[in-house]
C-alpha cells in the first residue's frame, strides 16, 4: 500500500504550480519553482491564518511571534513610495500631481490591473535608485506586479467602456514608464538591439489606442488634466533652443525629399518615414510653443504602423528619422525612467548610417543639465 504524502495539502500555492500539478514552496512575492524558471508568479489565494498560540505564563518569557509576513508589507512600502517620491517625479505641474497622487490610485481600486502598474512603476524606481543587494527584491516585485498588470488589463483592452476607460488611460500613461525604466542601463546592462525597441515602441503604441476610443468619456473623468497638453508646463529656453535646432534639421531633411521626389528620384517606400519625419517636426513645434514635453513621446503613436516595419528593414529614412527621435528625447533628459534611453536610440541608428547621415545626428546631439 503506498505511503500517506508527507506533507499536508495545500490549497494555497501560485497559479503556475497548480496549473503544473507541483507542490508549491508559498513563498511571496515569487516561490522557489518559479524564481528557478524565471515564471511570472501568481498568489491568487492566502493561505490560513496559523490558530493564536495560548497564553505565556506571567512568569515565563514573552514571546513574539513575527506575523509581518501576513501582511502586504511590501505593497505598503511601494506605495508610500508613490506618493512621496514617484508622484513628483512624474510632472512638475501641481494640477497633474494631484491626478498622480490621488485619481490614480483611487481608479486602482475599483481596477487592480491600474493598481499594479502603480505598483510596478514604484518598485522599479526602487530597483533603479536602491543599494546593489536589494536590487533584485524591487526588481521581481516589478517584474510580478508589471505582468500581473498585463494579464488583468488584457481582456478589457478590446472591450473599452465608459466605467472603465478612465483605469485604462491612466494604465496607458504609466506603461511607457514602467517599460522604458526597465531598460535603463542601470537594470538592463545588455545592449538593446533594434529590434528589442521596435517590440517595446509598439507595446505602447496599442495601450496609447484608448484614447482615440474614449477621449469624450476620459474628458468627462478624474484623468482629464493628463489630456491638456501645454496647459500645465514651463520648459527651459535650453531645451526650447535644441528643438528649434532639431526642428530646421527635419525641415531640411523634408525640403530635400520633396526636391527629390519632384526629380522623381524618391520610391513609394520613402513616403510613410516621410510622414514619421513630418510628425516628429510637428510634435517639436508643439513642444516649443507650449513646454510640455510629453508631445515629444507621442510620436511612437501617431507614426503609422508600416514604419515600423521600414525600421526593422533599416530603410535609410526610417532609421534617421528614428535617431533624430532619440535625439528629440534628450528635451526629457532628467526623468529617471529615461536615462540613456535618448543616446542609445541614436547609437542604434548610427551603426545602420552612412557618414553623411551619421554627421547629422551627431550634430543634433546635445548633453543637457538635468536641472534645466
Amino acid at each position: 500500500m503506498p505511503s500517506r504524502r508527507s506533507h499536508p495539502k495545500s490549497h494555497h500555492g501560485c497559479d503556475q504550480c497548480k496549473l503544473r500539478r507541483i507542490k508549491c514552496d508559498e513563498v511571496h512575492p515569487v516561490c522557489g519553482s518559479c524564481r528557478r524558471k524565471n515564471l511570472a508568479c501568481v498568489f491568487h489565494s492566502v493561505g490560513p491564518f496559523p490558530a493564536p498560540d495560548p497564553p505565556a505564563l506571567a512568569t515565563g518569557p514573552i514571546i513574539q511571534h513575527d506575523r509581518a509576513s501576513l501582511l502586504p508589507l511590501q505593497h505598503l512600502e511601494l506605495m508610500h513610495h508613490w506618493h512621496t517620491s514617484i508622484v513628483e517625479s512624474l510632472s512638475d505641474a501641481k494640477p497633474l500631481q494631484d491626478v498622480i497622487r490621488v485619481a490614480m490610485p483611487q481608479e486602482g481600486l475599483r481596477s487592480p490591473f491600474l493598481m499594479h502598474s502603480v505598483l510596478a512603476v514604484a518598485a522599479v524606481n526602487l530597483a533603479q535608485s536602491t543599494t546593489a543587494g536589494c536590487r533584485q527584491r524591487y526588481i521581481e516585485a516589478a517584474m510580478t506586479h508589471h505582468n500581473e498588470s498585463l494579464t488583468l488589463c488584457a481582456p478589457f483592452v478590446n472591450n473599452i467602456t465608459r466605467q472603465n476607460c478612465h483605469a485604462l488611460f491612466a494604465f496607458s500613461c504609466l506603461l511607457p514608464v514602467f517599460v522604458f525604466a526597465s531598460q535603463t542601463p542601470q537594470l538592463s546592462p545588455r545592449l538593446q538591439s533594434l529590434s528589442d525597441v521596435i517590440e517595446t515602441l509598439k507595446l505602447i503604441r496599442g495601450s496609447a489606442s484608448v484614447v482615440d476610443q474614449a477621449k469624450p468619456w476620459i474628458e468627462e473623468g478624474p484623468m482629464h488634466p493628463l489630456l491638456r497638453v501645454g496647459k500645465f508646463h514651463h520648459s527651459s529656453e535650453i531645451k526650447k533652443c535644441h528643438a528649434r535646432s532639431l526642428s530646421a534639421k527635419l525641415e531640411a531633411l523634408a525640403r530635400d525629399l520633396s526636391v527629390s521626389s519632384r526629380a522623381g528620384k524618391s520610391s513609394a517606400a520613402s513616403q510613410t518615414p516621410c510622414e514619421a519625419l513630418q510628425q516628429l517636426q510637428h510634435l517639436l513645434g508643439i513642444f516649443i510653443n507650449t513646454g510640455d514635453p510629453r508631445a515629444v513621446m507621442a510620436w511612437p503613436v501617431v507614426v503609422d504602423a508600416s514604419y515600423f516595419d521600414l525600421l526593422l528593414q533599416k530603410q535609410r529614412l526610417a532609421v534617421l528619422t528614428f535617431g533624430l527621435f532619440g535625439s528629440a528625447l534628450e528635451i526629457l533628459s532628467g526623468r529617471w525612467w529615461l536615462e540613456g534611453t535618448g543616446p542609445r536610440f541614436v547609437a542604434l541608428a548610427v551603426d545602420d548610417l552612412s557618414p553623411p547621415d551619421r554627421e547629422i545626428l551627431s550634430s543634433s546631439s546635445l548633453q543637457l543639465d538635468h536641472n534645466s
